[in-house]
């Protein structure tokens, strides 16, 4: 869950890392690798597409509203990423993205929510680097929680959700009362994002949280996995 790393990374490699270079200009020699991001972006963007078709009832005659909904959806992502358009600036020998067509559906759309990610993630990485900069004693980390993959995906982010709730339930009871320590509450300052992705293979759905936070002590992994678990398999059997 946890991964102490003694290697001090630069936290962009770290936060949305593929994102933001795919983002940013690039080198020439670097421009094929950016290529390939976008191409993964894009791959996953059109498995979302495949998986909302399959939601639309053609018989319907557009009475339902789901279904309806979902072809909406499937149409604007089919055409999410078609086209990219770079400018090759010869004389800085910089190749920069002047512009690309989305969807807009973050919440549906992994290359929307991946390059939504890539600019937030912009933003906060000079507020993160200047905090440490003030605060050397602070370690920054990457935390992954997740549940059991499942075929319904409202049911498994629901479980998900819960969990986590539960998770920052008991963070703030301890803050403020002092009572019911977990590893989790070693954090000092965190932020985080819900991801899901789909295996074409298994027909499963993943959903997971990424947290980034600033911790003073190190977190023992094994004691946060435990209260995890422990969480999640209580939603289980409710």
């Amino acid at each position: 869950m946890l991964k102490k790393d003694n290697k001090k990374a630069h936290i962009s490699d770290a936060l949305a890392g593929d994102e933001i270079q795919a983002l940013q200009s690039a080198d020439a020699d670097q421009h094929r690798d950016r290529i390939t991001r976008f191409g993964i972006l894009k791959h996953r963007s059109k498995l979302q597409e495949q998986y909302l078709w399959t939601q639309v009832d053609f018989k319907s005659e557009g009475e339902d509203d789901l279904s309806n909904k979902a072809l909406k959806a499937a149409a604007k992502l089919k055409g999410c990423g078609q086209f990219l358009l770079f400018r090759n600036y010869y004389t800085i020998d910089q190749i920069k993205l002047e512009k690309f067509h989305v969807c807009g559906q973050h919440l549906l759309c992994p290359m929307c929510a991946g390059i939504r990610a890539a600019r937030s993630m912009s933003r906060y990485i000079q507020r993160i680097e200047e905090l440490m900069r003030q605060n050397r004693h602070l370690k920054p980390v990457l935390i992954t929680l997740t549940v059991k993959n499942g075929e319904d995906l409202q049911e498994r982010f629901d479980h998900l959700t819960r969990s986590f709730k539960t998770l920052l339930a008991r963070y703030r009871d301890y803050k403020k009362k002092g009572r019911g320590f977990n590893q989790f509450c070693k954090i000092d300052g965190a932020f985080y994002t819900t991801e899901y992705t789909y295996n074409d293979k298994t027909k499963q759905w993943h959903p997971h949280i990424h947290i980034f936070a600033l911790l003073n002590e190190w977190i023992d992994q094994e004691e946060l996995a435990e209260t995890w678990h422990d969480i999640t398999r209580g939603f289980l059997y409710r």
